[in-house]
């Protein structure tokens, strides 16, 4: 590369400067002290330019990555605590603002249901602190205290709504003003009361992205029916009163109207912009210290690179959990948790438990029996042909054969020109094909065929239960309240379009997916069986 050449070019420099100032001192009896102790420092230069330039070539992503850190600036011990501030700041606004919902305070209601009856794990669903002692008993005992309160609170404002829908269709203005100021002031005390039982912001933040999908639904509705009111005869009379009712239930599920809503969700996404930069700014700013410790664990199993990113790993941890007002400095606190990704990312990936000589010697046996046969034969041997030559049970070579394996970077170049990297020529198995992602699209086309046959509340129904679009899947209690019905008329609804879809003019556009989908299904469990066997 050109690179390459310049680095070449300079060490080619430097041994010639060498070279010339050795030859003019040679002989010469005046040569001072100074004169040698540069000749040592240019050799010393030649020596160091040399080891760089072959570091450069064996670890070029390395090269590129610390480049790339070196343009990010140092934080100061005020900026540390700058940054911590305004995370625990847009954190504790993002969280308020979230559960000052109705619609999330509920589903937060559940979340904490099932931690109080050991449904979901206490330590991994809460949020507790270090610093505080018995912190998870606390909790504990307030769960049961502030759980019905919330939902005592959650049917007061249900009630209230229904009263500010009656108030605004008979233009009482001020007695609407009345009902919003006291569900808003409810909703200041769920908020509170769902917030001193500290549930962990990574359980919000999945609620606010449904809540903005709702947003997104009463906006394309309200959207649908400006249409309707344009063009009446477009629709059918049946359909337009679905989505009213579809509307006028989504708007009870959240307790607010499609403009509200919308500024609602639209501030939730600043303020959580706001919180995950400041968390990349604070991260950004030790990723030096990633590296030195990182240079510790070099030759332990994992290559450098991977274990850069392992410890970029633990310093995102170390920002979520860091603790500014304990006074201790971030670097201080970030060092464990950098430690600890690392360590355990080396016992996961790398062999750390040194092989006895016995077990050595039994994969040496191995590796020639293998070569020999693949000579004589010019085919892989298989295990049961290994363990019959060597005299061991199949299991045994198995067990043989998994430990003598070696992780390989996917970094690691490929080639003398390094172009390249390994993880360029794996298959990226999460990653469609282009006739994968074109038989998607058409099946996407075909299902909205499909279920425009179908009537609107149906149709709606069935988009809901199966989350079609928004990839949320509701509840049949959440879909009988946006459509004002039952549980079990929702279930009958489900049931019925779900026969409809089945019908063989219906289903016979969609049988050519289904024979499609059972054959990659097939493919993948034989695969998965021949891996299963060779390990």
């Amino acid at each position: 590369t050109v690179a390459g050449g310049e680095r070449r070019a300079e060490a080619a420099a430097l041994q010639q400067k060498l070279s010339e100032q050795i030859q003019s001192h040679a002989g010469d009896e005046d040569t001072t002290d100074e004169d040698l102790a540069d000749a040592e420092s240019l050799r010393r230069e030649l020596e160091d330019a040399a080891e760089d330039a072959s570091a450069r070539r064996i670890d070029d992503p390395v090269r590129m990555y610390l480049s790339q850190m070196g343009s990010i600036p140092l934080l100061t011990r005020e900026e540390e605590i700058r940054l911590a501030k305004k995370i625990e700041t847009t954190r504790m606004i993002f969280r308020r603002r979230c559960l000052e919902n109705d619609y999330v305070v509920a589903q937060a209601v559940d979340i904490l249901r099932m931690v109080s009856t050991g449904e979901l794990p206490f330590d991994r669903t809460m949020r507790i602190s270090t610093a505080e002692t018995n912190a998870k008993d606390k909790i504990a005992k307030r769960i049961p205290v502030n759980l019905p309160t919330i939902e005592a609170l959650l049917r007061l404002n249900r009630g209230d709504w229904d009263s500010l829908e009656k108030a605004r269709a008979a233009g009482d203005e001020p007695g609407a003003t009345i009902i919003r100021a006291r569900i808003a002031a409810r909703r200041r005390r769920m908020a509170s009361l769902t917030e001193e039982l500290s549930l962990r912001t990574g359980r919000i933040i999945p609620l606010m992205r449904k809540l903005r999908s709702i947003a997104k639904k009463l906006h394309d509705l309200e959207h649908e029916l400006r249409k309707v009111e344009r063009n009446p005869k477009r629709y059918d009379p049946d359909d337009v009163t679905v989505m009213r009712e579809e509307l006028d239930g989504l708007r009870a599920l959240v307790l607010d109207d499609p403009a509200g809503l919308q500024r609602r969700v639209k501030d939730l996404g600043t303020v959580f912009w706001e919180y995950e930069q400041a968390k990349r700014d604070l991260s950004g700013g030790n990723l030096r210290l990633v590296v030195s410790i990182a240079k510790k664990y070099r030759n332990r199993g994992l290559s450098f690179l991977d274990v850069i990113q392992e410890g970029n790993t633990g310093l995102m941890r170390a920002v979520d959990k860091y603790e500014y007002k304990r006074g201790y400095k971030f670097s201080t606190y970030a060092t464990w948790w950098i430690r600890q990704a690392i360590t355990r990312a080396i016992a996961d990936h790398a062999r750390t438990i040194r092989i006895p000589v016995h077990m050595i010697e039994t994969m040496t046996k191995l590796r020639n029996i293998q070569k020999l046969i693949l000579q004589n034969t010019g085919m892989e041997p298989t295990v049961e042909e290994l363990a019959e030559r060597a005299s061991m049970s199949a299991e045994e070579v198995r067990r043989v054969m998994k430990i003598s394996r070696h992780p390989v970077s996917l970094d690691r170049p490929v080639g003398e020109s390094e172009d390249s990297y390994f993880g360029d020529f794996i298959e990226d198995a999460a990653t469609d094909s282009p006739g994968d992602s074109a038989a998607g699209e058409m099946l996407k086309q075909r299902i909205e065929q499909v279920l425009k046959t179908l009537t609107y509340r149906e149709r709606e129904i069935i988009k809901l239960r199966y989350g079609i679009g928004d990839g949320y899947t509701y509840t049949l209690e959440e879909v009988g309240r946006i459509f004002k019905v039952t549980r079990e008329r929702v279930r009958q609804v489900e049931a019925k379009a779900i026969r409809k879809l089945q019908h063989p003019v219906r289903a016979r556009k969609l049988q050519g997916f289904v024979d499609t989908a059972v054959y990659k299904e097939t493919k993948i469990e034989s695969t998965t069986a021949e891996t299963d066997e060779q390990e």
